[in-house]
């Protein structure tokens, strides 16, 4: 079952979100989109991050506060991931770039972040610790 965030919208309304997690097939940059329920149905509702001319480093990502000015709340609001400090302009915007948390995402996407892993070629490996005797 997916885990569900909360997502205050810029019209005032409170949705339940989920993540879907990829790449960009460009750059195998880290793609965020969120998907929202509707009468029973997942549905695209936007897209938390955006491709940039620039790839952004592996687990980070350029939000898209053009369309979505409310990103970098719910982002923070359900530390998924932390501003660098960096910035991309693109047109007339500045993307803020964020350092997401990968065991978060881990947590609400596992399938979405073992394909992006895969894709970039950091697949995760199981890890064994000694047992104390």
């Amino acid at each position: 079952m997916e885990k569900k965030l909360k997502l205050d919208t810029s019209w005032g309304d409170t949705m339940e979100v989920s993540l879907e997690i990829n790449s960009y097939l460009s750059n195998k940059g880290l793609y965020i989109g969120i998907v929202s329920e509707c009468d029973g149905y997942s549905e695209p509702y936007g897209d938390l991050t955006v491709n940039l001319a620039d790839k952004a480093p592996d687990y980070c990502g350029y939000v898209d506060v053009n369309n979505m000015p409310e990103l970098e709340q719910f982002i923070q609001e359900n530390e998924l991931g932390e501003f660098t400090g960096l910035t991309q302009r693109s047109g007339f915007v500045e993307y803020p770039l964020y350092l997401f948390d990968v065991e978060k995402l881990r947590e609400l996407c596992p399938d979405g972040i073992a394909e992006y892993e895969a894709n970039i070629g950091k697949a995760r490996v199981p890890q064994t610790k000694e047992l104390s005797r």
